[in-house]
């Protein structure tokens, strides 16, 4: 009997004991519980205000709510994904501005991933890309950005504009061998638009282009464009200067023979606007410019018939 009495008193002691630790284990249930719904409570709102951003073109904010909520729960499975998703999407936006010609909206884009790639590198594993691969893309779409201003700029006849389509990449990335070749192979095609317009008389558009190119001489010296390209050398370019320079006082001269001393000052003035330290074209200019002032001078007092007039 008393063993029964003993058994049972040991017996209440361990419900009494155990009715605390069940209450604690239910209470630690229902705030997990309670913390599990606040979390997809949060990420539902943050997941509609991202995606309402990233239809918006606002790419910095979508990644920047889901950044947030992540830095608070990094352990969260649900989240972690979701915020991974959007890095992905956020990246297929950009490949497609750049497939469509939008080079500078997808450089942005680029750019911005790579900027904020620390805050979420710990999720590098699950991205099919890396940072170096956005840097690569960003620098593609510069020099694609580069290409359509140089080939704009040609075709207007521009060429000094042409070469600054790509100063600021050659700024950016001044020992990146891609973009240098890039550069070079711009600088061989105005050489050849150069000689093409020597070849074909244009002596002062030739002149010009010549000089322009000695002028920038120093950004290219040496280089090898993507293909066979070289650029020209300095002594290939005053050649050219030169023989323009020939051509143009040889015609000047012709016509200052003729006595079209406009004829003359007008070839002469394009040589000038290639080569204005030429004293002697320079000159040659002012002594046909005092004859003609001369000549446009009008005679003073009329003209006389005989010796007095009357």
């Amino acid at each position: 009997m008393n063993e029964l009495r003993r058994d049972r008193r040991t017996l209440g002691g361990a419900a009494a004991a155990a009715a605390p630790a069940a209450f604690l284990a239910l209470l630690l249930a229902l705030a997990l519980t309670g913390c599990a719904s606040a979390n997809r409570a949060a990420l539902r709102e943050a997941s509609t205000r991202s995606a309402g951003a990233f239809a918006a073109g606002d790419y910095g904010l979508a990644l920047e709510l889901y950044q947030k909520l992540y830095e608070s729960d990094r352990a969260d499975g649900k989240i972690v994904s979701s915020y991974a998703s959007m890095i992905e999407d956020v990246k297929a936006a950009a490949d497609q501005a750049g497939a469509k010609g939008g080079y500078a909206a997808a450089q942005g884009i680029y750019r911005l991933l790579a900027d904020r790639w620390d805050g979420f590198s710990a999720l590098a594993r699950r991205l099919p890309f890396k940072k170096a691969d956005l840097e690569a893309a960003a620098k593609d779409c510069g020099l694609a950005m580069c290409e359509r201003v140089f080939r704009q700029e040609v075709g207007r006849g521009d060429c000094a504009k042409a070469l600054g389509a790509y100063r600021a990449a050659i700024s950016e990335y001044p020992e990146d061998k891609a973009v240098r070749a890039r550069y070079i192979k711009g600088v061989a095609e105005i050489a050849g638009l150069a000689a093409r317009a020597l070849e074909a008389k244009e002596y002062a558009q030739a002149g010009r282009t010549y000089a322009l190119l000695l002028k920038n001489a120093e950004s290219f010296e040496g280089g090898i464009g993507t293909s066979s390209e070289s650029a020209p050398t300095r002594e290939s370019l005053a050649e050219g200067i030169r023989a323009c320079a020939l051509a143009l006082t040889n015609g000047g001269l012709a016509e200052y023979r003729k006595g079209d001393l406009e004829g003359a000052i007008a070839i002469w003035e394009e040589l000038l606007s290639f080569d204005p330290g030429n004293a002697e074209i320079k000159k040659a200019a002012e002594t046909a410019r005092a004859q003609l002032g001369k000549l446009k001078r009008p005679v003073k007092g009329g003209s006389r018939n005989g010796r007095g007039g009357r």
